[in-house]
């Protein structure tokens, strides 16, 4: 079983193996393109050579001319191109670097206040046991309890109200004219009609018997305001009840030194939350960086590697080229044979680099897309408030293989989101829910759904508040926003 700090950790984990393999393929596309440079200037010399051999001086030094200014340009371009590559590499390399010590410094953060909860839970299960067998505890429980009961059927009474007014209301709302006088707020002091549409009004209003159905609608529309007060004031009094219960507890605990324990929690959250926005900072700029580097690598939006393909393309389409060359292979002589042969060597070596360069580029973008589905798991992760101290994952095996399988390009990122949200448990705490803490820092909200910061990813802020009890498990939506494709 693993904590959630533990899961989020092996998900971060996989994540930084993704960009380690990007990085392998960034470092194998500038070797790439640093061959394609070189055999482009050996292809040139060759060229130059041919020039010599097969053309007059002038001829020849035109060409040479033509061919260095055009091979030039795209030589220079496509080193342009590597170097962009390895600059944002460098950089991506190193902040990533960074993100990885923030995140360890941030679940050693996590991991000291599990043990300073853990501690503070400890002792209040401690002293819980002693306090809840005194009498004081006893009678100021029973009241609790009676108080509870009684605000549990108000609540219930209000709701049953609140249900059925809607019905009720029904015959009064369809007839038109009754509607039309009430919005008007006939009889009523707010009513502000002048001295001609008053005395239209009043002839309505005695044609349906306006003053008699206007009191019985009144009170059918108060009842359940009325009964919806009543539970609030009843709701109030188990909360007064409660603090009654608080204060018996509290002197309890704090003879038992709960202060010098909680505030070595509140200082660990206080810890943790700075080293969680570092952390986050720092991977929002990696974000950023991968966006640019995405784009670089890519190429299919890169002008500058663009017009890199098509100035080489129009350089090889020189007809002078070709014809020196076409000249060169029909008259092989001593001279040239061996020239010849060197151009069909780097010509099937450029054909196989500038294929090296296509297939990288294209495992470069499903490997970001990979990374890109895992990150997003990870964010909903932590708005869920999955990393919560109190969070474990019963299925950690099946997590674990199927990051595994994610690595290998095998299963996709919404298998392992599904995964998550099935294995996923709050462990309670050894206490009632309520014991000693009104009023305190502490406890602080419990992993949730995510839909809402209390019982989410809120709980890494040190001022939340919440209770020592786990939200209702997450209902399960067919309209969930995450595609789960792919399968094992």
């Amino acid at each position: 079983m693993w904590t959630g700090r533990q899961t989020l950790a092996s998900i971060e984990e996989a994540i930084a193996k993704v960009r380690g393999e990007e990085s392998t393929l960034d470092a194998a596309l500038r070797s790439a393109v640093a061959d394609t440079e070189r055999l482009r200037t050996e292809r040139t010399q060759c060229f130059r050579e041919l020039a010599r051999i097969k053309l007059d001086e002038m001829m020849a030094g035109r060409l040479v001319d033509n061919l260095d200014a055009g091979e030039r340009r795209a030589l220079q371009i496509l080193e342009d191109y590597r170097l962009r590559v390895a600059a944002v590499g460098a950089q991506r390399d190193s902040l990533q670097n960074e993100v990885a010590r923030a995140e360890a410094e941030r679940h050693s953060a996590a991991a000291a206040v599990e043990s300073a909860l853990n501690t503070v839970d400890h002792l209040r299960a401690e002293i819980e046991a002693k306090v809840e067998a005194t009498e004081a505890w006893r009678a100021a429980k029973m009241e609790r309890d009676k108080a509870e009961a009684i605000a549990a059927e108000a609540e219930k009474k209000a709701a049953a109200s609140e249900a059925e007014l809607g019905a009720k209301k029904k015959p009064y709302d369809d007839d038109p004219l009754f509607a039309y006088l009430w919005r008007r707020g006939f009889g009523t002091a707010k009513y502000t009609g002048g001295r001609l549409v008053h005395a239209v009004d009043q002839i309505v209003a005695r044609f349906i018997g306006y003053d008699e159905i206007r009191p019985n609608y009144s009170a059918l529309i108060e009842i359940p305001l009325r009964l919806r007060e009543h539970a609030t004031t009843r709701r109030e009094a188990v909360a007064g009840c409660q603090a009654a219960l608080a204060e018996i507890a509290r002197p309890a605990l704090v003879e038992a030194g709960v202060e010098a324990k909680e505030k070595i929690l509140t200082e660990a959250r206080h810890n943790l939350a700075v080293l969680d926005d570092t952390a986050e900072k720092k991977r929002e700029l990696l974000r950023k960086i991968d966006e640019a580097r995405n784009a670089l690598v890519a190429g299919d939006a890169n002008p500058a590697y663009n017009e890199a393909l098509a100035t080489i393309a129009a350089a090889d389409a020189e007809d002078s080229l070709a014809n020196l060359y076409a000249e060169a292979r029909r008259t092989p002589t001593d001279a040239d044979e061996a020239i010849v042969a060197k151009l069909e060597a780097i010509a099937a070596n450029m054909s196989k680099t500038e294929a090296e360069i296509a297939n990288l580029r294209k495992r470069v973008v499903e490997l970001s897309q990979r990374r890109s589905e895992m990150q997003e798991v990870r964010e909903r992760f932590r708005r869920s408030g999955y990393d919560h101290p109190q969070s474990t994952f019963d299925n950690d095996g099946n997590i674990g293989n199927v990051l595994g399988g994610i690595l290998e390009g095998a299963v996709r990122s919404g298998v392992l989101w599904d995964l998550l949200r099935q294995g996923h448990r709050s462990l309670p705490t050894r206490t009632s829910s309520d014991f000693g803490m009104p009023g305190l820092p502490l406890p602080f909200p419990m992993p949730g759904s995510g839909t809402n910061d209390t019982w989410g990813g809120g709980w890494r802020n040190p001022s939340s508040r919440g209770g020592w009890v786990p939200a209702p498990p997450a209902p399960r939506s067919d309209s969930d926003d995450f595609t789960t494709g792919g399968s094992f």
